[in-house]
């Protein structure tokens, strides 16, 4: 009796651990999508009063932890819900919102690449003439959909890890488990 009662304590612990460390990359996904949704709602009413700026923009996605990629998407979204009629508020702000869109464009060129990718290709912007930045574009173009591939390829290769290494423990636990209670059967 009691060495199927610790058999089930220990297998009962291992499945709470496996559980708890599962659960922690899901609450952290959650915590910054629900940052990256509480920036679209703060930044789509300023649109709609008529009172955001980019600079309040600036604020408000530093009160949310939102990077420069981070705020051109969250500004293509309301831009495509603007266009698409999704959001009828945003459809009759769509002039602010490109004007916002271009802002950061403006002052965040090429905000989809890593920060030290955008500051070369800007720097090599200043120096080419103006013929020579339609290839600059174009390579930014290329990089960009190279980097968001490879982000996306480092997201799969992250989780599988995770979840290998949960499934690791889980298997070292059933194994003290069993080697546990074929020692004290042993006894």
């Amino acid at each position: 009796m009691n060495i199927v009662l610790s058999e089930l304590m220990t297998t009962t612990v291992a499945a709470i651990v496996g559980v708890g460390l599962a659960s922690i990359p899901i609450l952290i996904d959650s915590a910054k999508s629900n940052w990256k949704k509480r920036f679209r709602q703060q930044v789509q009413a300023g649109i709609t009063t008529g009172k955001l700026t980019y600079n309040d923009m600036q604020h408000i996605a530093e009160r949310w932890s939102q990077d420069r990629k981070a705020i051109l998407f969250s500004l293509r979204i309301m831009h495509s819900e603007a266009i698409s009629g999704e959001d009828e508020k945003l459809s009759s702000a769509i002039e602010q919102l490109r004007e916002l869109i271009n802002e950061h464009q403006e002052i965040e060129p090429f905000a989809e690449l890593p920060e030290n990718v955008s500051l070369q290709l800007s720097s090599l912007q200043k120096i080419v003439s103006d013929s020579e930045n339609e290839k600059i574009s174009q390579l930014a173009a290329s990089l960009s959909a190279l980097y968001a591939s490879n982000q996306n390829e480092l997201t799969k290769q992250k989780k599988f890890t995770l979840w290998g290494f949960i499934i690791g423990v889980l298997g070292f636990a059933v194994g003290l488990v069993s080697l546990y209670s074929s020692f004290n059967g042993s006894v």
